[in-house]
């Protein structure tokens, strides 16, 4: 006796393959959002760069205030040829390191201190607000007034712009964790320091990093600002001579230095937080 042939039943409710079923990572190269944004940053500098030769070409802004491209990098070729960059290039360097490493010292110090003791913090975290609200241009004359006229007003103004962002991304990442695992490491006999070290520390990095790229920006901000109100080096002061003396190629010149400068220390706090990233909740 023949069996009657059963079918299967279709389903028509399979999911269409998605981008991971598309085929060999160079059949879908256009899937990957690294390459879509390196495209677009490409194309947005081909834009901009072509805008302002255009513009500066056929005189659509005025030469006083748009310099030509090509006269920017004679500028500067000049800049470095010359070694006159060195010196306010390596004085604006310095500068903003120290502030910032001051910052972050101080600020992670403050924080544990704050983890630690909720009513001291709460005591004195207005005042920090108070101070922050303080528009560093304006006591930015006071502080030089007394500090001097050297390196240290530059480093206290550029330490006193980048605390407030990492002290309140540190805090925040080690007030703001799992209250589930910290019942857990307490049921299990942690110390407080035991808890700090391996719950709060790991939790707070994730904060902390992209926290240090905002603060790193701020202490440049703050160094470029007290050389504007008063110093006798530095990129700053190379760019307010600059455009003083109405040498406009140079004045582009220095602030494509000092844009370049500012994204070396975003890309160096990124590997930092590449490196460290094992390290992270």
């Amino acid at each position: 006796m023949v069996q009657p042939m059963v079918r299967t039943p279709v389903d028509d409710t399979e999911p269409v393959p998605g981008i991971a079923d598309l085929g060999p990572p160079a059949a879908r190269w256009y899937a990957s959002t690294r390459v879509q944004a390196t495209i677009l940053s490409v194309l947005l500098l081909a834009l901009l760069l072509g805008s302002w030769f255009v513009a500066a070409q056929q005189g659509l802004v005025s030469p006083l205030v748009l310099a030509h491209p090509a006269d920017v990098v004679a500028a500067l070729v000049d800049q470095f040829s010359s070694g006159t960059i060195w010196p306010n290039l390596w004085a604006t360097v310095y500068e903003t390191i120290a502030g910032f490493t001051a910052a972050t010292v101080a600020a992670l110090l403050v924080s544990f201190v704050f983890a630690f003791s909720a009513p001291l913090r709460m005591a004195v975290y207005p005042y920090l607000i108070m101070i922050q609200t303080f528009p560093k241009v304006a006591i930015a004359p006071l502080i030089i007034a007394a500090f001097g006229y050297g390196l240290t007003p530059k480093v206290v103004i550029a330490a006193l712009m980048a605390f407030f962002p990492i002290l309140v991304n540190a805090m925040v990442g080690l007030t703001n964790v799992s209250e589930d695992h910290t019942n857990l490491m307490r049921a299990l006999g942690a110390s407080r320091w035991q808890r700090l070290r391996m719950l709060q520390i790991p939790n707070a990095l994730s904060y902390i990093l992209p926290g240090l790229k905002s603060a790193a920006v701020l202490s440049l901000i703050g160094v470029i600002v007290a050389e504007f109100v008063s110093s006798r080096e530095g990129l700053g002061f190379a760019i307010q001579a600059s455009s003083q003396a109405g040498t406009i190629d140079v004045t582009y010149a220095l602030l494509i230095i000092l844009s370049a400068f500012g994204l070396s220390i975003s890309l160096a706090l990124g590997l930092l937080s590449w490196c460290l990233r094992k390290y992270r909740q």
